[in-house]
């Protein structure tokens, strides 16, 4: 389903691995997480074999996808049950993300992170921000949702509150929640503005 998105960059000469992991009912947090960390170690193992560096690193997704690559940059655990960290990462560039799980979990399936509120705040990346994070570029669609674009910008703000000196939000005009993902093509500005991310570190 994602294959468009490899094209897409690999036209910009950026390496692209499309990773997947189990989703709700069969399994609940932390089990995506862990799965994700699962990938994001196989590809600095493996990116050199096929012409990637292992030293420029990049986590990106969309919508869930885009908390799993916040959560792995903020939260050190998943990334050190791997024998890695969020400083093995060089930047990550959520698309349409949520980052405050207790503000949403209460209207989501409950196979998903449950029903305690304390796992809730725990599962948040909002929890673990600070100013020595991997420089980030939070990307949502003006069609988001209000609380989806209001996410973003709140998790930037509380970066900078840390110090973080290398994050930034790009809102894409004329794109909804499913539309900048499916959208994402050779000349797409969601596309152009995260390979001019990754291209400036």
């Amino acid at each position: 389903d994602s294959a468009h998105v490899g094209q897409a960059f690999a036209s910009r000469g950026i390496g692209a691995a499309i990773v997947n992991y189990r989703l709700s009912p069969t399994v609940e947090h932390p089990g995506h997480t862990e799965d994700a960390a699962r990938s994001v170690a196989w590809v600095r193992d493996h990116i050199g074999d096929h012409g990637g560096d292992p030293a420029k690193l990049y986590l990106s997704g969309h919508s869930a996808g885009a908390y799993l690559a916040a959560l792995l940059v903020l939260d050190p655990r998943y990334l050190k049950a791997e024998g890695m960290s969020p400083a093995d990462v060089a930047g990550a560039a959520p698309i349409s993300g949520f980052f405050y799980v207790d503000l949403i979990a209460p209207d989501r399936p409950k196979d998903v992170w449950g029903t305690d509120v304390a796992v809730w705040k725990d599962a948040s990346p909002s929890r673990y921000v600070r100013g020595d994070a991997p420089p980030m570029l939070l990307v949502y669609a003006d069609g988001d949702d209000p609380w989806r674009r209001e996410q973003n910008e709140d998790l930037k703000k509380a970066l900078v509150g840390k110090g973080h000196r290398h994050v930034e939000t790009v809102e894409i005009a004329e794109r909804d929640h499913i539309g900048i993902w499916q959208s994402l093509a050779v000349d797409d500005v969601a596309l152009e503005s995260i390979a001019r991310f990754v291209r400036s570190r």
